[in-house]
């Protein structure tokens, strides 16, 4: 019995559990029109997100997984890529691999 009350548990929290949507991402030349600022480091190890690059905003998914968008009316969130990693809110590495993505960050809390 308590088993059957734990499979419908583990059941009842998958299927009330929100969906992670595609964080989709504008780039602006313009530091002062940006939500956040963002620094690319070359090391994972200094990173704070590791971040995986979607060329399908379908295949995007949670906070690690980005799809650059062109509008800048259709983005969640509008990002500014300095060469400054002191002036930066965020520092982000650039994976190849899918499975190696992860982000604790909540990108949408930038947004102004």
């Amino acid at each position: 019995m308590r088993m059957k009350l734990w499979i419908l548990g583990i059941a009842v929290s998958l299927l009330a559990a929100n969906p992670t949507s595609a964080i989709k991402v504008y780039k602006t030349t313009s530091e002062g029109l940006a939500d956040v600022k963002v620094y690319v480091t070359e090391s994972e190890g200094l990173a704070d997100c590791i971040i995986y690059v979607t060329n399908s905003e379908g295949l995007a998914s949670g906070n690690a997984k980005w799809y650059f968008t062109e509008s800048e009316g259709l983005a969640d969130v509008k990002m500014y890529f300095t060469k400054s990693e002191g002036l930066a809110d965020v520092k982000v590495y650039f994976t190849k691999s899918e499975g190696l993505a992860r982000c604790d960050v909540d990108w949408k809390r930038f947004k102004k």
